[in-house]
């Protein structure tokens, strides 16, 4: 349930754009392409957290999946009012989850009724854009530990959305976009 961390990716891939491309007219696109590769880097990272969040959980995975949609919402509404340009980031950061989990799920349960909701359904794989996300796992995490279900490392994700947003605070500064 890292949808905050995505979002702030986005963000700052934005900003990292405009510094990483010394101000060419080119920055806001190397900031979405950035944006969008970020997911599969947090989803590999994610192998270090709790992750487990589910609205029909325990007490515990109840609270950690509110606590991060409540989160999302208010991260995503901020830097939508903040700058329009952080919504592109964002759906570029997000677009992973949006692609895989919506898009083809939702193609592969139409002919079925929607059974379970879908959640289960992996349709389409050869198309999926986690291919990026697994293909990092399998290269350079293949043998590290996965703390998935861990609630003690629901405090890795705390700290990685605390260390986005003050990236997102340091770059605002440093690094501010242009005037629209």
């Amino acid at each position: 349930m890292m949808i905050p961390a995505h979002a702030l990716a986005g963000m700052t891939c934005i900003h990292l754009g405009l510094l990483f491309s010394r101000e060419s007219k080119h920055w806001f696109w190397i900031g979405i392409v950035m944006a969008f590769f970020s997911h599969a880097i947090i989803d590999t990272l994610a192998i270090f957290t709790y992750h487990e969040g589910n609205p029909s959980g325990t007490i515990y995975s109840q609270f950690v999946f509110w606590f991060w949609m409540i989160g999302a919402i208010a991260i995503i509404f901020w830097g939508l009012r903040t700058d329009r340009r952080y919504g592109y980031g964002i759906l570029a950061a997000l677009s992973f989850d949006i692609w895989d989990h919506w898009i083809l799920r939702t193609i592969a349960c139409v002919p079925k009724g929607f059974p379970d909701g879908c959640m289960d359904v992996y349709a389409f794989e050869s198309i999926h854009l986690h291919h990026f996300e697994w293909l990092i796992l399998d290269t350079l995490f293949a043998n590290v530990e996965r703390h998935y279900g861990d609630e003690a490392y629901f405090l890795v994700e705390i700290l990685s959305v605390s260390m986005l947003l003050g990236l997102l605070w340091w770059l605002r500064k440093q690094t501010p976009l242009p005037e629209n």
